[in-house]
């Protein structure tokens, strides 16, 4: 059986014998050649448009992207895969990026597909039409939007063709006001005299004298569908004229009429077939047999194509149709009028043919056409969950709406399926609807679970552990050990509850768990979710080498597949992090743009502004403060009402880093006021103990206080203030190192260390210093002590002096140093310059020491072997090799083979 996308993006053959008409076509080609950037073929059915188009683009040397619509393709995810497969004919890499996002399950914002397609269309040399035909079924103002941003920006490298029955919602007057616009209309397309005499007699073979063409064409105001009724009832008549005089009123009355006289001249059993098979958007023999009781379908397609009888082929191997839209209406309505008692039957075995078929969106159309419900919400529940998890969301609520509400709640699975769409893109309040109807519902165990499951990773979003707790332990009674699809879920939810519950080794063996169950049961949705945040909780730990462990994988799996879940944005933003802290910058860079751009694909609001607070960090800490400044006023500007509390706590951070390096104090404390800090007569701050759930970005925010405090301590001469702050750093690391916050711990030490200095206390400032190295060097942190300027680059100076560190951690301070002697650092005190100089590579010594595996790659590279005999060589695979290579390019700092030997040679490692 023939594909059935390949019908919809198949351009209609046209018929051997066809009238010519070179006048619209040059008004066609002169659209081209002025540069209008759309083509807009209005007319209602039965004029001809698809053909007229057809025969228009066979004549010019431009490929053409065809894409033939229906009703059900009024679904944004559904709309856009089929467009970008159109267009893939033309050429395969354009919307390929949008179309791994689809094949994910997400729908990017509009903009970001609109902008990415244009992009596209942007980097391609060739040329080419898109034409989407009986666009008037698409009323999805997403689609519209995205067309109509498309249409704004259009290159001239691409030309939009509609075919539309009515007008679309689309900015048609300034089109055609700025001279954009090729309109044709029914009056363009009507058969002239001569024209429908051409068409009765060459065409369709008549003998029809110039005047009864003539009468026929005035009957029927050259209509092309009419002629062509009028003329099928023509034949073998021996008094063409008597037979046209008869017709006389309205299109739709004369065309019901023809199609009478055409139906009434054919055999009883070609009637029952039209009839019976008119319930069918697309026939192919073996639905028709299926649905008619016959066996003699291919015969009967194969007359009836044969016989012009409005038989429209949607393939090359003529294996798929489809009825001419009009001609199918009216069938349809006499089959209502003569057979409405067999409607139901023959929309039953159309749906049981499509489910034995795997077609299962097709059969429950028909299962809710026959109004048979309780087939219906079989098949919907069976089909539900993997149709939202594509990103149809809005083709099952089109099912759900169709179900009337007494049924609606029979299909508890279906609900869930749409709540877990809901919370899986952050639209939480949105599942709560359906969540309510998963609850007026009866549910076996499983069902039952997983929706415990989902009840609560919501409450983790508020932040109500215990009671998600509470939810997991039902969850968790209720799921059976091999359920994998269910125990992924509820072990993910279960993850986000012990992080609530600072449980760290809890977390990381639930999110291990809910890795394991989700690979078995297929799911990699929940499989992608839980590798994100495990890389996330090791990073917030300290544990840059094992957080890097996790997402390198995760990131190279991602680039070599088909799809690309917008969700994988977490494991971008935490190899850009981890990088960032190890001063590899560009290669941050890299990542955390990555992470901004899956982001936006995605939708996901909370990505896309920590990642833009990511982005102006390191833009700070490379000087240029205005580019820093411009990103953290995008990432307040998307702060939503009711955002997390870690996203708005990361946001402030920022905020303060900048308001101090611009010597704004007022600002800095204006911006941790609504946190309960106070900066007034004295430093009022937040008992720790009286606070939420102590997370790391908490932590962080405290330490920006704390900055806040020594600037202000600084600039006023008024060391004696800082007690209050010392006080609150102490408890701070104590609490940081009890939940593993290695990052907020270094902080605060090189901090605290700082108001030791400023109160004269070297011994404890040294001491501060020489800590928070000791628990950098073994991950590697140095991005954190550069940030901080000549005060750290000072007393980290000062620390080697003998006796001060261990040998280890030496060696880290010299590290940190080097990268002071290549730049001028901007800190959080000075007023920093902004830098045109690119920011040096690393200094000699490596940063991240290679492994032995690493360098015994390294050294296969440098004698020239390919991937292939590395592979050979080792006993590895190639994927392998490619880790490695991968790794080891990142801790040298480099970008291909050619200076990774070098750099390597350099550090005598080869």
């Amino acid at each position: 059986m023939a594909n059935l996308l390949a019908t919809k993006l198949h351009r209609p053959v046209l018929p051997l014998k066809r009238v010519q008409r070179p006048q619209l076509m040059h008004r066609l080609n002169d659209g081209l050649i002025t540069g209008h950037q759309l083509t807009l073929v209005s007319a209602p059915p039965g004029f001809g448009k698809t053909l007229c188009i057809s025969e228009w683009v066979s004549a010019l040397d431009w490929p053409v992207a065809w894409l033939s619509l229906d009703p059900a393709d009024d679904d944004p995810v559904r709309f856009f895969t089929y467009l970008i497969a159109a267009l893939g004919k033309v050429h395969e890499p354009l919307g390929q990026e949008i179309g791994a996002v689809l094949r994910s399950g997400q729908l990017p914002p509009a903009d970001i597909i609109s902008t990415t397609l244009l992009n596209d269309v942007l980097t391609w040399e060739g040329r080419c039409l898109l034409v989407l035909d009986d666009f008037q079924v698409i009323q999805d103002r997403f689609i519209l939007q995205v067309v109509e941003q498309l249409i704004a920006n259009l290159p001239a490298t691409l030309h939009l063709v509609l075919l539309t029955r009515e007008d679309p919602s689309l900015p048609l007057a300034r089109l055609r006001a700025n001279n954009r616009l090729t309109e044709i209309r029914a009056g363009d397309l009507r058969f002239t005299d001569r024209e429908a005499d051409r068409f009765l007699n060459d065409v369709l073979g008549l003998a029809l004298s110039p005047a009864d063409s003539a009468a026929l064409e005035d009957r029927t105001e050259g209509w092309i569908v009419g002629l062509q009724l009028a003329g099928i009832s023509l034949r073998d008549r021996a008094n063409p004229a008597s037979f046209i005089a008869t017709l006389s009123g309205s299109q739709r009355y004369i065309l019901s009429y023809l199609t009478e006289e055409v139906l009434n001249r054919q055999p009883p059993e070609i009637q029952q077939f039209l009839l019976q098979t008119s319930i069918l958007d697309k026939l192919n023999s073996a639905v028709c047999n299926a649905v008619t009781g016959r066996f003699d379908g291919a015969q009967l397609l194969d007359r009836l194509l044969n016989a012009n009888l409005f038989l429209i082929p949607l393939d090359d191997e003529q294996r798929w149709f489809r009825y001419h839209h009009l001609f199918a209406d009216l069938l349809r309505d006499r089959l209502v009028a003569q057979q409405k008692d067999q409607l139901a039957e023959l929309h039953q075995r159309a749906s049981h043919w499509y489910v034995q078929s795997g077609l299962v969106s097709e059969a429950i159309q028909h299962a809710l056409a026959a109004e048979d419900y309780a087939l219906a919400v079989q098949l919907i529940e069976r089909q539900a969950l993997a149709t939202v998890m594509q990103g149809y969301v809005q083709t099952v609520n089109g099912w759900m709406q169709a179900l009337p509400p007494a049924w609606q709640t029979h299909s508890p699975r279906t609900n869930l399926a749409l709540a877990w769409m809901q919370a899986l893109r952050g639209a939480y309040t949105l599942a709560i609807p359906y969540l309510d109807r998963v609850a007026a519902s009866e549910k076996d165990p499983a069902l039952e679970a997983e929706w415990l499951a989902l009840q609560a990773l919501l409450l983790n979003m508020r932040g109500q552990a215990a009671e998600s707790r509470a939810l997991t332990d039902r969850a968790l009674d209720l799921a059976q050990p091999d359920d994998h699809h269910v125990q992924s879920l509820i072990q993910y939810a279960r993850a986000g509850t012990d992080q609530l519950l600072d449980d760290y080794a809890q977390a990381v063996e639930a999110y291990q768990q809910a890795i394991r169950h989700g690979r078995a049961a297929g799911n990699s949705v929940a499989e992608m979710m839980s590798l994100s945040g495990l890389a996330l909780l090791a990073f917030e730990h300290g544990q840059l080498h094992l957080a890097f462990e996790i997402a390198a994988p995760v990131s190279e799996r991602e680039h070599r597949s088909e799809s690309l879940p917008p969700i994988s944005a977490v494991v971008y933003g935490v190899l850009g992090q981890v990088c960032y802290q190890w001063h590899q910058l560009d290669q941050a860079r890299a990542h955390i743009l990555r992470a901004i751009h899956l982001s936006a694909l995605g939708g996901y609001n909370t990505g896309a502004i920590y990642y833009r607070v990511l982005h102006s960090r390191l833009l700070q800490l490379e000087g240029d403060r205005d580019a820093a400044l411009g990103l953290i006023q995008q990432a307040i500007d998307l702060i939503p009402p009711g955002a997390p509390a870690a996203i708005r706590e990361e946001v402030t951070c920022q905020q303060v880093r900048l308001a101090l390096a611009q010597q704004r104090l007022a600002g800095a404390e204006a911006a941790l006021q609504g946190y309960g800090f106070s900066f007034k007569e004295t430093f009022v701050f937040p008992e720790l103990e009286t606070r939420r759930s102590f997370t790391s970005s908490l932590g962080l925010l405290i330490n920006s206080a704390l900055r806040t405090l020594l600037y202000r301590a600084q600039i006023r001469g008024e060391p004696a203030s800082l007690a209050p702050g010392i006080e609150l750093a102490d408890r701070l690391i104590a609490a940081a190192l009890q939940r593993q916050y290695l990052l907020v711990v270094v902080e605060a030490l090189l901090v605290r260390g700082q108001m030791h200095a400023v109160l004269g206390d070297q011994q404890a400032s040294r001491h501060d210093y020489a800590r928070a190295v000791e628990l950098a060097e073994p991950e590697g942190f140095l991005s954190i002590f550069v940030e901080d300027g000549s005060p750290i680059r000072e007393g980290l100076a000062d620390l080697l002096e003998p006796a001060q560190l261990q040998t280890a951690s030496a060696a880290h301070v010299q590290r940190i140093l080097a990268i002071f002697s290549v730049r001028a650092p901007a800190t959080v005190i000075d007023k920093p310059a902004v830098s045109t100089v690119p920011v040096a590579r690393e200094p000699a010594a490596l940063i991240v020491p290679l492994t032995d595996r690493e360098v015994d790659v390294l050294r296969l590279m440098a004698e020239g072997l390919k991937y292939e005999e590395i592979a050979a060589r080792l006993f590895i695979s190639v994927n392998t090799v490619r880790s490695h290579v991968k790794v080891i390019y990142g801790k040298l700092n480099v970008n291909n083979r050619t200076k990774a030997i070098a750099q390597a040679r350099q550090l005598q490692l080869v």
